[in-house]
């Protein structure tokens, strides 16, 4: 009898193994999608208790059209490039606009003194004699002067011929570039440069080389037409 109670108790407490096999399921990308559609999703709009701003949504409104359905890791990634690009690109622009303005001269010094700017003559150059300005100077031995006054006659007689705009503040460079597409760039260099020369460069010069100069002018101005 005790025998057959112990066999009784072996049998009934006998550990038993579980061999069934446990799956993992991992749902796909449109179920997720399915089941965040149904839940009420409000939460994700807030931040910290406060609405998502004006900003961010624009943001979102980027992300979705730019990228559509890329994983949100993508999309930051992307995004970040993006505005990289558009910052760049913007700074590009200022400076460009910078380098076309008076900003450059004040970069460089009183406006005065920067090379090829005639922010100095206050009058109105269509009212200006130029060949009495630069006879004066070349009688007074003041070579120099003579020459300035040939060049910004220069400049006058090419915006009477529409082909520059003649501003006060603008530089040679800017006038080469208004006559990138004309057959007078290569010689408005030449005389750009002399006049560089011995305006800036401050360099005493003779009446020979003087009316070496002259000529060059000279010549250029036949070119224009005048």
């Amino acid at each position: 009898m005790l025998i057959n109670s112990a066999m009784s108790f072996a049998a009934t407490n006998q550990v038993k193994i579980d061999t069934s096999v446990v799956k993992t399921s991992i749902p796909t990308k449109a179920q997720e999608e399915a089941v965040f559609k149904e839940v009420n999703m409000d939460f994700a709009k807030k931040v910290e208790g406060k609405e998502i701003g004006l900003w961010d949504r624009f943001v979102k409104w980027i992300l979705e059209a730019l990228f559509g359905d890329a994983d949100y890791e993508s999309k930051q990634r992307a995004m970040s490039i993006f505005f990289w690009v558009i910052a760049l690109a913007g700074i590009t622009v200022v400076i460009w606009l910078l380098t076309r303005t008076r900003f450059t001269s004040f970069l460089k010094g009183n406006t005065k003194n920067a090379a090829f700017n005639f922010s100095d003559v206050d009058e109105d150059i269509s009212g200006i004699d130029f060949n009495e300005r630069v006879n004066k100077a070349f009688l007074d031995q003041d070579y120099r002067l003579a020459v300035r006054w040939l060049y910004l006659k220069q400049l006058y007689v090419l915006n009477e011929k529409k082909l520059i705009s003649y501003q006060p503040f603008k530089t040679n460079i800017d006038y080469s570039h208004e006559l990138s597409k004309s057959s007078l760039l290569s010689t408005f260099k030449a005389i750009s440069r002399v006049y560089d020369y011995v305006w800036y460069g401050k360099y005493s010069i003779t009446l020979s080389e003087y009316q070496s100069f002259e000529n060059e002018f000279m010549q250029f101005e036949k070119s224009i037409g005048v």
